[in-house]
């Protein structure tokens, strides 16, 4: 029941993305749930007036229609800003314009190059030679989504976990190599666009300290901590007893590592490394963040994490949760974008989201949402910056343990997703929230140093 309920979740989601009944996420969904049952029922009715051999040429006929009539693309000097490296491809692609999804496909496969700089030629060039409309391909992913096996929507403990390995246990030298010293692998804050990746991280880290009003002895709880950044400066600069939490194998033991180098005690900075669902119920915080983790629960567990993390914050407490988000009435780039993160980054992520989502579900937890800042071109910024690091690191990489194809999917991942973030096709959202309960003493709010700074 609970898978059930989250795949009509997913797509009360889906629906309420859309703006107009044209919108893609309409389209898409109503495609499924209308288009499918209407070509089986043709499908059967030929079989029933003209034989089983004749019937299968329905849904052939439908899908040779959609996949070569309906989105053939138009003229472009594509090969302006591609360099063919199959002469098939060439032939096909060189003067029209080429689908976003098969760009990919061969530019991993090392088929496709672009002539200069890919971020470069996704911001100033995109429009000229891609075409955004989807194929087949996106109508099987969603589909796939109805099946318990494939749906990233209801995730176990034992999925999730795979999940994160498969991501974050790639070796710390990779991600290192786009991240910096700082090893921080969410979005920044900026003062001023002149500031490095590293002034802006630590912005950011004193802003959430602050937005959670921590005070030294509090206690603070950081969920999905990645390399315990956070919960060092946390215990190190604010003086709270700071905790974190990972599945990450990789990432606990760096986080311990690192601690140790600070001299910082477990009391001080203490990493778990266990899935939310397992922390232990007897711990009690003053403060709780989530900086974009959440987006990893999945929609059907979103209320039970919600309600955890609940049950752990003290009456007075504040959580901060720091997620992604979709524009809604996201167009077929948006849409496409989307896909390519769920198919190649983050499988399995599948609560980014509208803002209005969050909201919903943090009230029906039983949390008052106190604040809302979008920070979507502060990412765009800092995943500007990770993109030049990664292209200046790149050649140090192990080739054995890095394989190219990987390279390559990591430039034009960091490259597409400056463009999406700075234009508002994704985002990211800090909300504040505390428990809505009476006693909570919002006064806080009020205080000189608090309302000066609008935290």
């Amino acid at each position: 029941m609970s898978f059930l309920n989250g795949l009509l979740e997913k797509a009360g989601v889906g629906l309420t993305m859309a703006n107009k009944y044209t919108d893609p996420t309409m389209l898409l969904i109503g495609s499924v749930a209308f288009g499918i049952p209407a070509v089986v029922s043709l499908t059967v009715w030929t079989a029933y007036r003209f034989g089983l051999l004749v019937a299968p040429a329905v849904p052939f006929a439908l899908y040779c229609y959609y996949q070569f009539v309906f989105l053939s693309t138009p003229t472009a000097n594509t090969e302006d800003f591609l360099v063919f490296k199959d002469s098939a491809l060439k032939k096909q692609w060189a003067g029209r314009k080429i689908p976003m999804h098969l760009l990919v496909e061969e530019f991993l496969a090392d088929n496709i190059d672009f002539k200069k700089d890919i971020l470069a030629t996704l911001e100033d060039d995109r429009d000229k030679f891609i075409d955004w409309r989807p194929n087949w391909s996106l109508f099987q992913f969603i589909l796939q989504q109805a099946l318990p096996s494939k749906s990233s929507s209801f995730k176990d403990i034992k999925a999730t976990t795979k999940e994160i390995a498969e991501h974050y246990d790639r070796g710390n030298d990779f991600f290192a190599s786009f991240l910096g010293p700082m090893m921080i692998y969410t979005s920044a804050f900026f003062h001023g666009t002149d500031q490095t990746l590293e002034q802006a991280q630590e912005n950011k880290l004193n802003m959430l300290c602050q937005k959670l009003h921590l005070k030294p002895g509090q206690s603070f709880l950081d969920i999905g901590c990645g390399w315990g950044t956070l919960v060092r400066h946390a215990a190190s600069k604010f003086g709270a007893k700071a905790a974190g939490v990972t599945l990450s194998k990789e990432g606990a033991a760096w986080c311990n590592a690192k601690n140790k180098e600070e001299g910082l005690s477990a009391e001080q900075a203490n990493i778990l490394n266990c899935d939310y669902r397992d922390i232990p119920s007897s711990m009690r915080f003053n403060a709780i963040s989530a900086v974009e983790m959440a987006e990893h629960v999945g929609i059907a567990n979103f209320q039970l994490f919600l309600g955890n993390i609940y049950s752990m914050l003290e009456d007075d407490g504040l959580y901060y949760m720091q997620v992604a988000g979709l524009r809604k009435g996201s167009n077929w780039q948006d849409v496409q974008w989307g896909l390519f993160m769920s198919r190649y980054i983050f499988p399995g992520a599948d609560a980014s989201t509208p803002l209005y989502w969050y909201t919903k579900q943090l009230e029906m937890a039983g949390f008052e949402v106190h604040s809302v800042d979008n920070v979507g071109r502060h990412y765009s910024h800092t995943l500007k910056a990770w993109y030049y690091n990664f292209l200046k690191n790149k050649d140090s990489l192990d080739a054995t343990k890095y394989p190219k194809r990987l390279q390559r999917l990591w430039e034009i991942f960091l490259a597409w997703s400056v463009v999406a973030a700075g234009q508002g096709s994704a985002t990211c959202y800090q909300i504040v929230s505390h428990k809505n309960v009476y006693p909570f003493p919002r006064d806080t709010f009020c205080a000189k140093d608090v309302a000066s700074k609008r935290l």
